[in-house]
């Protein structure tokens, strides 16, 4: 069994008297699908928060790629490979599909957003963006 990319040892978050994300252990191993389910107020959305970062842990830990990452900012999180895609999924619905992912390559480049002039100045940015686009086989859907 290979070693887990992700993984979480007795996460737990409090608010108050409540216990939302209760001492949870899980690991995500490339190449696996990995399902957490539960009703509604089960915690599943708490439980990405805190991996993420957005909601720091009561207790517990979370590894990426055996590295306890506890201490890191969304931000730096992010940089390192952890990503959360939210429900709302139009958070930039009148730009491109190549806008979009622009977008994401310019982040990840440490460049900013300024979204208008950064296209015109690094057109290598564009050209990777297309990469991407081309390998998900979306390049039709670019414009």
């Amino acid at each position: 069994m290979t070693d887990p990319i992700l993984s979480t040892e007795g996460l737990t978050v409090r608010f108050g008297g409540h216990v939302a994300v209760d001492a949870v252990t899980c690991a995500f191993r490339a190449g696996e699908l990995t399902a957490i389910v539960g009703p509604n107020g089960a915690g599943k959305t708490t439980y990405f928060n805190l991996i993420s970062g957005q909601i720091p842990a009561s207790a517990g830990a979370v590894y990426l790629r055996g590295q306890d990452i506890a201490g890191l900012s969304v931000a730096q999180r992010t940089r390192a490979g952890i990503g959360r895609a939210f429900q709302l999924t139009n958070l930039f619905p009148n730009l491109t599909v190549l806008e979009n992912v622009r977008l994401v390559v310019q982040g990840k480049a440490e460049l900013g957003f300024r979204m208008l002039t950064m296209a015109a100045r690094h057109r290598e940015l564009v050209a990777r963006a297309e990469g991407i686009i081309d390998r998900v086989r979306l390049f039709e859907k670019a414009h």
